[in-house]
């Protein structure tokens, strides 16, 4: 299961454990060599013919490939046996490029592959490519950058001489039942394609002994012996249109949902048999109670949680069934690494050994509440978090979270929204209440001398919570240079003539989750003729417009946010600037800003928080609307002539021009005071000199 963040030290150790993954996933290929088979179509297949006389939709194709027809069968029985027949029209070389590489998803440990056929028709003749095709199989990996490893590999088949206007038409299986589901079965049918398809069908066998629950759409269904068919169609399907910056529980695509789990109370029994400590880890997780209460008798639940985050470095080798099934805590410990639901079971146990109540909990990271919608299935979970229940409040803990700040009562809740506790009696999702402590406070100070000399600016940033969180995980790979280098570009980018007065320094606060950077700078040449503008750019950060404007989908709002922006521009004299106070809010976001004048100083108080992480389709209009008004407040300009009140444009004359009325004034009298003296008889000691 995949993990909210990924935790980015020890990199010698990593290299280590990456080729101990490496040598694991060699010797899984070793151990299937004949993973790849070819041989003809299982008997119980319903081939159908694809129609290769349909008008092509010029209009919407993509990547240069009509699909014609896309068949999906699978046959339940003690095994599963997934059927996929692809028949694609190339159009164009693009499409030759994206077309003639096909590739075969699988898990080794309990899947092989069969391919059937691949056959190119051309000119009305069908040309037998298999014979001729090279097969590869290699290791996929996607998440390896993230460090998980599940052994995924693909089977690639590589066609020769594809031609725009030609036919490719292939279809293969894969056999093999997740053994993690105990025989169960869960999955999910696409009716959404990426390129425009002519048909889309979906074929289930399903014993006819057994309940199978379905939910999106009606298929039609028949009884053949012991056996209930299922089939799902669709005819002439546009290529799906994702839109930009879209929540992550909005799934943009259609799909049939299947579950052999009948309620939430099935899908907690399966995790709970999982979660099951061995005696050699009872008796590991009682030895580090003990000395974690030595070592840290005054707190010792927030040692704990600290352990697991920061000593048990994160690392996921997620092949077979630790796919889903923890590894024990013995094991653990004694590696000293594991992914999400390692730790989570560790935690768990070493919370409970030290008399707190904790379990397990799976979470979505992508539906969060949308999960009230799906069938039950293992498959909608991809983490684990920890849930903690002390002195009657429940708290969640995730311990893949490393450096994370706070204590048990302050630390920040996870935004999964929605968790499947494992433990015994549990019937239902439960709702995690989401308390964010969040916040971003930015304090910046000019110092302006004159209207010429060089700006002093002063920059004192608060992060607290989850951003507390976010920025001291930043100080694990980059430097206080790094940092330095970061922030002096990032003013530069509104004054150029910027310079570093000093590196930033950082204090952190672990335990009350606060971390405080101070910055100086001095800036040469702010009055770019004659006027200086300022924009609240932390705040503007959040506030980007998306590249699809006009919207059928939902938009996405960062969350949970708390941002203040505080500038205060000390002056040499009095400006009458335009005092002014906004407020905005819409159903995601509510900002305020105030400018005023306080003596010398002109002051800009800058708040943006989240209400939500999202902005239904129907909303996104006046949305975006409200976000230029806000841009709009974010900027502020001073011209130090033009905002001048009388008074302070007399004081500005006078300081100009009294200085040498003066002077000339004192010329007046001196020089016939010099005249006259030098007319006068000097006198030395006591004599007169003529």
């Amino acid at each position: 299961m995949a993990a909210l963040e990924i935790e980015a030290r020890r990199a010698l150790s990593y290299q280590r454990l990456k080729k101990l993954a490496l040598a694991l996933l060699f010797a899984a290929a070793t151990a299937h060599a004949d993973e790849v088979l070819i041989r003809p179509a299982p008997s119980w297949v319903d081939r159908i013919a694809a129609d290769t006389n349909t008008t092509v939709p010029n209009n919407d194709i993509r990547y240069g490939i009509f699909t014609l027809l896309d068949d999906h069968q699978v046959r339940v029985t003690d095994t599963v046996v997934d059927y996929q027949r692809k028949v694609r029209r190339v159009l164009t070389s693009g499409g030759v490029q994206n077309a003639s590489e096909l590739s075969i998803d699988f898990d080794p440990s309990y899947q092989n592959v069969i391919v059937h056929h691949v056959e190119l028709l051309r000119g009305g003749k069908r040309i037998d490519e298999l014979p001729h095709a090279g097969i590869r199989v290699i290791d996929k990996e996607d998440e390896s950058a993230d460090r998980i490893y599940d052994g995924t590999r693909s089977a690639l088949i590589i066609l020769s001489d594809v031609r725009p206007g030609d036919i490719i038409d292939y279809d293969f299986s894969r056999e093999g039942a997740n053994p993690i589901l105990g025989g169960k079965y869960a999955d999910t049918f696409d009716l959404t394609t990426s390129t425009p398809t002519h048909v889309v069908r979906h074929r289930l066998l399903w014993p006819a002994s057994r309940t199978l629950h379905y939910r999106n759409f009606e298929p039609r269904i028949e009884t053949r012996g012991d056996e209930r068919v299922y089939v799902w169609e669709q005819h002439d399907i546009p290529p799906i249109d994702v839109e930009d910056h879209l929540p992550d529980w909005f799934d943009p695509y259609t799909h049939v949902q299947l579950s052999e789990f009948a309620s939430w109370t099935d899908v907690g029994q399966w995790a709970t048999a999982m979660f099951q400590l061995d005696d050699a880890s009872r008796a590991a997780v009682h030895r580090l109670a003990q000395t974690i209460r030595a070592s840290n008798p005054r707190d010792p639940i927030t040692a704990a949680i600290r352990f697991v985050q920061d000593d048990i470095r994160y690392l996921g080798i997620e092949m077979g069934r630790n796919s889903h099934e923890p590894h024990q805590p013995a094991e653990v410990l004694e590696q000293r690494w594991g992914d999400c639901k390692d730790k989570s079971f560790l935690l768990s146990a070493l919370l409970r050994e030290l008399g707190v109540e904790a379990y397990p909990a799976l979470v979505s990271t992508r539906l969060h509440h949308e999960l009230d919608s799906q069938l039950p299935s293992p498959f909608l979970f991809d983490h684990v978090i920890t849930q903690v229940i002390a002195k009657g409040r429940t708290r969640w803990i995730d311990g893949t979270l490393s450096d994370q700040g706070g204590t048990l009562e302050t630390i920040d809740t996870p935004s999964d929204e929605r968790a499947l506790v494992v433990r015994d009696g549990v019937h239902a999702l439960t709702n995690i209440d989401i308390d964010p402590h969040a916040t971003t406070r930015i304090e910046q100070i000019y110092t302006v001398r004159d209207y010429v000399s060089p700006v002093t600016l002063e920059v004192v940033t608060e992060y607290r919570g989850g951003d507390a969180d976010a920025f001291r995980a930043s100080l694990v790979s980059d430097s206080i240079s790094d940092i330095a280098r970061d922030r002096l570009n990032r003013y530069a980018a509104d004054h150029p003539k910027i310079d570093a007065m000093g590196l930033p320094q950082i204090t952190d606060d672990r335990d009350r989750n606060v971390i405080t950077m101070r910055e100086r700078y001095r800036i040469r040449e702010l009055w770019k003729n004659g006027e200086w503008s300022y924009t609240a750019r932390a705040i503007a950060a959040h506030l980007q417009l998306p590249e699809r404007r006009i919207r059928t989908m939902p938009l996405a709002f960062d969350y949970p946010l708390d941002v203040t922006e505080r500038v205060t521009l000390r002056l040499p004299d009095h400006l009458a600037i335009d005092e002014d106070h906004d407020e905005v809010e819409t159903s995601a976001f509510r900002f305020t800003s105030k400018v005023k004048s306080d003596g010398n100083a002109i002051i800009a108080l800058y708040h943006l928080v989240a209400l939500r992480d999202g902005v239904p389709a129907a909303a996104v209009a006046d949305h975006l609307i409200k976000l230029n008004d806000v841009n709009d407040s974010l900027a502020l300009s001073i011209d130090p002539q033009r905002d001048a009140p009388l008074l302070t444009k007399a004081q500005r004359t006078l300081r100009r021009h009294v200085p040498a009325a003066l002077l000339i004034s004192l010329l007046v009298l001196l020089v016939p005071a010099g005249i006259f003296l030098h007319g006068r008889p000097r006198v030395s000691g006591n004599y007169r000199v003529e």
